[in-house]
């Protein structure tokens, strides 16, 4: 990466033409020997003493600061990001979904965009735990979070809700074009395979609940209605999306 002195240097130059007190500058400067410092200069102009034409300027090595600094930055990132993120999964968790789903029911209402949640449970789950160990179980619930990763498109975001329970927002999206999506899903991990026992594939299948946002609908209304749809498909047999005709 090419170093800071060209900049520096123009900036140098541009402070000498105009009357601004001190001069606050950051530039990186390559060594010899490959390694890369960062420096802080700070300039005096001293252009009002007419014995002198140009400016004094105290510089001093900052790398080790600025290092610290990105250091910190990078800690801070990842703990937001492990606050937001479940492990298992990689998925966002509940926490962040409320904060996001807000967002998104704010947006709609104040733009009128269809709004699209989706819930999912997988289906018979604890008889599979108590036929497998949680151990396999584990490895469902993160095979499905791949699946519905590579289901989705960059505007959408998916979500652990608790246990074996996940959610979708699906923003901009219409009812119709949210059960595609939806039917995705549910095709694509239904194709997965758990082999448990020489020459024998396990297939866990997964019901899906979606509702349309409805203007100004309470928050817990809208998962609710999502939530109800998905028992009915349960009910209805399981391994489907259900949803308002």
């Amino acid at each position: 990466m090419p170093d800071d002195r060209p900049r520096a240097i123009a900036d140098f130059g541009r402070a000498l033409l105009v009357k601004e007190g001190l001069i606050p500058n950051d530039f990186r400067i390559k060594h010899k020997n490959g390694t890369e410092h960062t420096f802080e200069g700070v300039g005096s102009n001293l252009l009002d003493n007419p014995s002198v034409s140009g400016f004094v300027m105290n510089v001093r090595d900052i790398t080790e600061r600025k290092r610290m600094e990105e250091a910190l930055r990078e800690s801070e990132q990842r703990y937001r990001e492990l606050s937001i993120i479940d492990d298992l999964t990689q998925l966002y968790n509940s926490r962040y979904f409320h904060v996001q789903l807000k967002s998104e029911i704010g947006r709609s209402n104040r733009y009128e965009h269809p709004l699209t949640l989706l819930l999912l449970d997988l289906d018979d789950f604890k008889a599979f735990n108590d036929a497998y160990g949680h151990v396999e179980g584990d490895q469902v619930l993160s095979r499905l979070g791949q699946v519905m990763k590579r289901c989705l498109r960059e505007t959408d975001s998916a979500y652990r809700y608790g246990g074996e329970e996940f959610t979708i927002i699906l923003p901009m999206t219409p009812n119709k074009e949210g059960a595609t999506i939806a039917e995705r899903i549910r095709v694509e991990f239904k194709k997965e395979t758990f082999s448990h026992v020489p020459g024998q594939d396990i297939h866990v299948t997964v019901s899906i609940g979606l509702a349309q946002y409805k203007t100004q609908e309470e928050m817990k209304a809208f998962v609710h209605r999502a939530d109800q749809f998905m028992y009915q498909g349960k009910r209805d047999g399981k391994d489907r999306v259900c949803c308002e005709p």
